[in-house]
């Protein structure tokens, strides 16, 4: 009889023993979004050991003898009982875990810098990212921006007119009002050249066709050329305003007889109507100045 009491206080003492053997002692840290990375220390744990959020379980991502990582899943904001069960044991302990709300973050969007002259209709962004939840708002300087949650990592939009040239934030809210650190999306008026060629010629003059980005109908060309054909000649400099544009539309032959005259096409394309003084090539400076002191570089060619 004794022996069978003896046999059943050890069975009791190591059931007991195995019961509180599992425990957790600390969390770290004790709330984040889903992606957070959460360390438990405790033990003794092993490959078996089982790691909840309320009734949700979570794969370890390491797992040694005193110390769990895992990373916390989507869930719904709110308050969880954190538990770790090895096979049929659960620690003793629960620590109470926040999962807070995500916050949405933006890695890039395309384009980054904008022309002024070529935004329209047709300019279209994308914002890429993580956390981005159905009904997340795109913003432009804190200005709600209609937009199209493509997924939780894409949100395109309609660019609105951005007026003023210089840096724009753009960031999203999610509908729980949790928003981005905003990313900069650039504005540049700077006038550029990217060519000059030579157009149609006439009698008396010739086309010089400008192309380039952001001029507008009141840049100024100025352009200097050499006054004679010696080694170290100075340089004359002339300056042209364009006309109105509707005036390359219309017969030469009814418009008053003008010098030297420069046409506005679009923002991409000015016209240099050039009399010469002879047909024989010489280098040529061109520059383009915008009302607002921004300007090309020199564009250096070689024309009548």
């Amino acid at each position: 009889m004794k022996k069978l009491l003896w046999a059943t206080f050890a069975f009791l003492l190591l059931i007991t023993g195995q019961t509180h053997a599992l425990e957790i002692t600390s969390l770290a840290p004790t709330r984040g979004t889903p992606g957070t990375l959460v360390a438990i220390g405790g033990g003794p744990f092993s490959s078996q050991t089982q790691p909840f959020l309320g009734e949700q379980y979570v794969a370890p991502r390491i797992t040694l003898k005193n110390h769990i990582e895992f990373t916390v899943p989507f869930l719904p904001p709110g308050s969880y009982a954190l538990t770790v069960q090895d096979d049929t044991m659960v620690a003793a302990q629960a620590y109470q875990f926040e999962v807070m709300a995500p916050t949405p973050q933006i890695t890039n969007i395309d384009p980054r810098i904008l022309d002024a002259c070529l935004i329209g209709s047709r300019n279209r962004l994308e914002v890429n990212g993580r956390n981005f939840l159905p009904g997340a708002s795109l913003l432009i300087n804190e200005n709600m921006v209609p937009g199209e949650v493509v997924s939780s990592t894409l949100i395109e939009a309609q660019l609105p007119e951005l007026q003023q040239p210089g840096g724009y934030g753009i960031s999203i809210r999610n509908p729980d009002g949790a928003k981005s650190l905003p990313h900069s999306l650039w504005v540049n008026s700077t006038p550029e050249i990217d060519s000059v060629e030579r157009g149609a010629d006439f009698v008396n003059y010739y086309e010089v066709i400008i192309r380039g980005k952001n001029f507008l109908f009141n840049s100024t060309l100025v352009v200097k050329e050499p006054e004679g054909n010696a080694p170290g000649q100075t340089y004359k400099q002339l300056s042209f305003v364009p006309r109105s544009s509707a005036a390359s539309h219309q017969r030469l032959d009814t418009v008053a007889p003008q010098r030297n005259r420069l046409i506005y096409v679009d923002c991409q394309t000015l016209i240099y109507h050039r009399y010469p003084t002879s047909f024989q090539d010489k280098d040529l400076r061109l520059q383009i100045f915008n009302p607002d002191g921004r300007k090309t570089n020199r564009y250096d060619v070689a024309l009548p």
